[in-house]
C-alpha cells in the first residue's frame, strides 16, 4: 500500500541516457589543401602536354606516306630532266668535246638517280655496292649539287631550269630528314639490311674465288 502511495518520481528509472556523440571529422583548412592542388597541376599539364605531342606525332606520321612519294617523284622528275637536257646538249653542241664529257657524266648521273628510286632490291644492291654515297644525306646532297652545277654550265635556259630544280630537289630531301625522324631512323634501318646483304654477298665472292684459286 505504501508502495502504491508513492509518488511517481519514486518509481522512474534512475539510470540516465547519454545522447548519441557523432564524431565529425575535421575540417581542412584550405591551406592543406594547396600541396595537393600544387601538385596535380604539373601532372595534368604534363599529361596535357604528352597527350599534345602524341597527336602532333600521330598527324606527322599520317603525312610521311605521302611525303615520301611526293619526294621520289621530285627526285625521279629532277633525273629525267637532267637526261634529256644532257642528250640534248649533245645533240646540239657534238663538236664541243668538253660539253659532251660533261653531258654524258650528268646522264649517267641522272639514270642512276633514277635506278636508285625504283626501289628495286637488286638495282638497291649493286647500287649499294658500287655507288653507297646516295644512301648518306649530306652525300647525296653534294652530289645533286654537283649535278646541278654540271647542268648550269649547259646552254640555253633548259639547263638552268633543271640544275635549280636539282638544288630545289637537294635541299627538299634534306628537309624531309630532318623533319621526319621516323622516316630517318627507316632509312638508316634499310640501309644496315643493306650493308649487312652486301658482307654476305662480299663473303660469297671470297670463297668463290678462294675456291676457284685452289683449284686451279
Amino acid at each position: 500500500m505504501a508502495d502504491d502511495q508513492a509518488p511517481t518520481w519514486l518509481h522512474e528509472d534512475t539510470t540516465t541516457t547519454t545522447p548519441a556523440v557523432t564524431e565529425t571529422p575535421p575540417a581542412v583548412s584550405a591551406f592543406e589543401t594547396q600541396p595537393t592542388n600544387a601538385a596535380a597541376a604539373p601532372a595534368t599539364k604534363s599529361s596535357s602536354n604528352g597527350a599534345a605531342a602524341s597527336s602532333t606525332l600521330s598527324d606527322a606520321d599520317e603525312d610521311l606516306p605521302r611525303i615520301i612519294l611526293l619526294m621520289r617523284l621530285a627526285n625521279m622528275a629532277a633525273a629525267v630532266a637532267l637526261v634529256v637536257c644532257a642528250f640534248l646538249e649533245i645533240v646540239d653542241n657534238p663538236t664541243k668535246i668538253g660539253n659532251v664529257v660533261l653531258a654524258i657524266y650528268a646522264m649517267c648521273g641522272g639514270l642512276l638517280i633514277c635506278c636508285l628510286e625504283t626501289q628495286l632490291k637488286f638495282l638497291r644492291i649493286m647500287i649499294a655496292l658500287n655507288f653507297g654515297f646516295l644512301f648518306n644525306a649530306i652525300l647525296r646532297f653534294l652530289f645533286n649539287g654537283l649535278l646541278g652545277s654540271v647542268a648550269f654550265t649547259f646552254d640555253g635556259l633548259f639547263g638552268k631550269i633543271v640544275a635549280i630544280s636539282l638544288g630545289a630537289v637537294g635541299l627538299f630531301n634534306t628537309f624531309v630528314l630532318c623533319k621526319y625522324p621516323t622516316y630517318r631512323k627507316m632509312r638508316e634501318k634499310i640501309a644496315q639490311e643493306e650493308d649487312k646483304r652486301i658482307e654476305a654477298r662480299i663473303r660469297k665472292e671470297v670463297k668463290k674465288q678462294a675456291v676457284a684459286s685452289m683449284t686451279s
